[in-house]
């Protein structure tokens, strides 16, 4: 073998191993829990849109309690990167660890910014559910 396909095949490899090594980018799947009796709506924010929620989480305070969702009509956002499922409802957002505050509903209004278009139809009803 020449010394260049040598080397080409070294660099290769060497660039395989890098991109393996790379952190995985998390994403987080929301699901606008409204619907009774069909489907609610469900997407995936990409890696700059979770770490954006992340960081809007982070910056709340605890707080409590939380209300419990009414059994029909909007019943606030779910969502979760596999480190478990958070609930952001009225101003509360509730997690594994606890209740947060959220007095401005900014992950409500973050992702309700982050609703797809497909459902724009139900933009104005939740937006004047979460005022």
């Amino acid at each position: 073998m020449s010394n260049k396909i040598l080397s080409g095949l070294i660099a290769l490899s060497l660039l395989g191993a890098l991109s393996c090594n790379r952190p995985t980018e998390v994403r987080t799947v929301v699901e606008l829990d409204v619907f009774s009796g069909r489907p609610n709506p469900r997407w995936e924010l990409d890696g700059a849109a979770s770490q954006r929620l992340r960081q809007l989480q982070g910056d709340l305070t605890s707080g409590g309690p939380a209300l419990e969702p009414a059994g029909l009509g909007y019943r606030g956002f779910v969502y979760g990167d596999g480190r478990g499922q958070v609930r952001a409802y009225r101003g509360y957002v509730t997690t594994p660890r606890g209740v947060l505050a959220d007095p401005s509903h900014s992950i409500e209004q973050f992702l309700l910014n982050e609703l797809p278009a497909e459902y724009a139809a139900i933009r104005e009803t939740i937006l004047a559910e979460i005022r």
